[in-house]
Formats: structure tokens, C-alpha cells, sequence
């Protein structure tokens, strides 16, 4: 183990022999954070390595990634979950990596194969992705028409129109009269959802909030009745990202399956009905509602394997930290290759004693002790970059 009291101490020793101006302790621990983050970019340790494990949905683009990713490595299927009842990690279906600007152009078109960038368009680190989920997606309705629907008797003037509409060739528009505290579309068929019960699986729906109406509405609910109240019903009060309803636009609605409440005795095996329901206040009216197409999708598990900008922990080694600053702090290169030590020290002297690069023989000490550590560990732990699940090693084209 070392310390990052011991990186400071290795600094201070290269100028003990040497007259030079005082440094602030502060200057002297940046430097020392900004050395080992030089050296964490020229090897691949594998203390550098970390993983983050998410959900992918095939009509979700965007993916953040984590606060202390540096790089990517590679993305993969996670056959730990418990519902990973098949390993995916097969040459046809691997996650290879694009440049973000061959992903970003391909909107709307199904992918032949997985394909994974990374991206700052948002402002932050993403991931940009383009594939289909091992297990399909299912089209619960697509409401391009009124036939086979029943509304609430506070529901009226309802209409297919094609003018307005987000899949399809129609969405279902609508006004809600007061006098009661729902409105409800319904429809009927036969379903089983007994193996998307309580998985991440989760069924997604578009609705069009007319202007100053949003806030109006206190939440959107989906039941899935198999007969008078006994039903599964799951309420949503935001979009898919978390973010608040839009108005005069469509705001996505997502219905996690692992989140019902179960009334009565309902069968998943036997669903006989499916149930949109705006809850609101019975003074609550509203013109040109509209809704379109609900459907099912299933996520895939993948991990993301990545360089990690976290350099340490702290003395207990339960926090993380990107930026040492403690002398008791664990600087987690020493447990893989402590003579990193020496390298990391003779980089952070040579920026905050530029007077040294005047000694001729210090410079040349330098330069062949550190090329000499960097080449060794180098040769034992390369820098992976930019690999697919197939280890290639350059970014692939489209």
C-alpha cells in the first residue's frame, strides 16, 4: 500500500539538494494529482479499471456514464442478473465502438448490428447507442384508430388524427369534461405478462399535454385487468428521464413492471383488459388530449468497462476520490505497481521545480528512470483503447 503522504514525501526528496523557491502545499498536491493522472494515461492498470452496470431499452439513445469515466474499454452482456437466462455475448450480437458522429446520423434506422459511441453532445460523458434488445419489442396498441377503444363517459369529441402523431399514422386526441376524477381509455383482448412481472421490462406511451394542462393532471395510470377490481396498475408522474411532463409536445411515459401494485386477486396469465387512466380533480377540463402508441419493451443487462479517473480512496478505502488530498489518502496504483512511485514523484518535481530542468545530469536521471519504469509497466499492462467485443483495436467504420 501507499500513501499519498509518501508521493509528497518522494517529491520533496528531489529538491533537498537543490536551492529552490518554496512551494505551497496545495500546488505541490495538484501537481501531484495532475503526475499520477499522466501516468494513469499512459498504461493500463488494472487498478484504473472499474465497471458500471445499467439497463439498456433499444428506443433509448442516450446512456450517462458514470461521474469518474476516462475512457471506454468495452460494453458486454451481464449474465449475472438473475433474468440473464441466455449469455448474449456472441460475435453477432457484440457492442462494438463508433465514432459518436456515424451513430448520431443514424436516427431511425434499425441497426443490423450493436453499436456503442461516446459522446459529449449533451454537455456530458454518454454513451450514444444503436441496437435491438435480445427480446423484442411488443406493440400493445398503436391507437391509429378509435375502433375497439371505450372512454369514460367524461371523455368526449374523440377522434383519430393523422395531423398530430408520433408513430404510426394517427393518435388518438380527445377532451375531458369535469364531474369526475379520472378519465379512462380502455380496450380489450387477452394478455399474459406474468414473465414481465416484476423484471425491468416496462411498457412506454406517448401523450400530448395541451398548453397550461400538465400540471393539471396528478399522475397517468396503466392497469392490466383481468376482471372488475382485480387488476395490476403502475402510475407514472414523469417522462423516462425523470424530467417533468412537456405541454404542446409528446412527453414519453414509462410504466416500470417491477413497480405494479397488484388489487385484488388479477391473474398475469389472464389480462382482459388494458386500462389508461388520467387522474386529476373533478373540476379538471382539458381539449385536445392526446395519445399514442403503447408498447412493451424489455432491457438487455450490460456492464461498461471503462478507465476510471478515481486515483484512490481514502484511509478506510470506502470512499472513492478522483482528487487526492490527505496524507493518509490510498493511492490505488500501489497495490498493482508501487515503483510507479518514483515516476509519479519525478514528473510532479520537474513542473513545480523548473530549475531543475537545469541540471543537466537531474534531467537525464529523469528521463531514463522514468521511460525505464513507464516502458516496464507498459509492457505488462498496455492501454486498452477503443476495443470492441471482438478486441479490436481500432474505432470501427460504418
Amino acid at each position: 500500500m501507499i500513501t499519498f503522504g509518501e508521493v509528497l514525501e518522494q517529491i520533496a526528496d528531489y529538491n533537498q539538494n537543490f536551492t529552490v523557491t518554496n512551494i505551497d502545499k496545495g500546488n505541490i498536491v495538484r501537481a501531484a494529482n495532475r503526475a499520477i493522472e499522466y501516468v494513469q494515461a499512459r498504461l493500463g492498470l488494472p487498478s484504473d479499471i472499474d465497471t458500471y452496470n445499467f439497463f439498456y431499452y433499444q428506443d433509448q439513445r442516450f446512456y450517462d456514464c458514470p461521474v469518474d469515466f476516462n475512457e471506454f474499454v468495452q460494453l458486454y452482456y451481464n449474465t449475472d442478473y438473475s433474468d440473464a437466462m441466455v449469455d448474449y455475448n456472441t460475435p453477432n450480437r457484440r457492442w462494438n465502438l463508433y465514432k459518436d458522429t456515424e451513430l448520431l446520423r443514424r436516427s431511425g434506422i434499425e441497426p443490423s448490428s450493436n453499436k456503442v459511441a461516446v459522446t459529449r453532445i449533451n454537455g456530458k460523458n454518454q454513451l450514444v447507442m444503436n441496437g435491438l434488445n435480445a427480446k423484442n419489442q411488443n406493440i400493445v396498441n398503436t391507437f391509429d384508430n378509435t375502433s375497439g377503444l371505450t372512454f369514460s363517459d367524461n371523455i368526449v369529441n374523440e377522434v383519430a388524427d393523422t395531423a398530430t402523431k408520433k408513430q404510426g399514422v394517427a393518435s388518438i386526441r380527445f377532451d375531458i369534461e369535469a364531474g369526475e376524477t379520472s378519465s379512462s381509455v380502455s380496450f380489450t383482448g387477452l394478455w399474459s405478462i406474468r414473465d414481465a412481472i416484476n423484471t425491468y421490462s416496462a411498457n412506454r406511451m406517448y401523450v400530448n399535454f395541451p398548453t397550461g394542462k400538465a400540471t393539471g393532471i396528478t399522475s397517468v395510470e396503466l392497469r392490466f385487468v383481468t376482471s372488475s377490481g382485480n387488476y395490476y396498475s403502475v402510475s407514472e408522474t414523469n417522462q423516462v428521464d425523470g424530467t417533468a411532463w412537456t405541454e404542446n409536445a409528446w412527453s414519453w411515459l414509462n410504466f416500470a413492471m417491477n413497480g405494479m401494485t397488484e388489487v385484488g386477486t388479477p391473474d398475469s396469465t389472464n389480462i382482459t383488459q388494458i386500462q389508461v387512466i388520467f387522474n386529476h380533480t373533478d373540476t379538471f377540463v382539458c381539449e385536445n388530449l392526446r395519445i399514442d402508441y403503447l408498447y412493451q419493451v424489455t432491457p438487455d443487462y450490460l456492464t461498461l468497462s471503462y478507465y476510471s479517473f478515481y486515483k484512490g480512496t481514502d484511509t478506510t478505502g470506502a470512499t472513492k476520490k478522483i482528487n487526492l488530498s490527505e496524507d493518509s489518502d490510498i493511492c490505488s496504483f500501489g497495490s498493482i505497481a508501487p515503483a510507479l512511485l518514483d515516476a509519479i514523484a519525478l514528473k510532479a518535481a520537474m513542473k513545480l521545480w523548473p530549475q531543475l530542468r537545469g541540471t543537466t545530469d537531474f534531467w537525464q536521471i529523469y528521463k531514463a528512470d522514468f521511460d525505464d519504469v513507464i516502458k516496464l509497466y507498459g509492457r505488462t499492462f498496455p492501454r486498452h483503447r477503443t476495443t470492441g467485443m471482438g478486441g479490436q483495436t481500432e474505432i470501427l467504420r460504418a
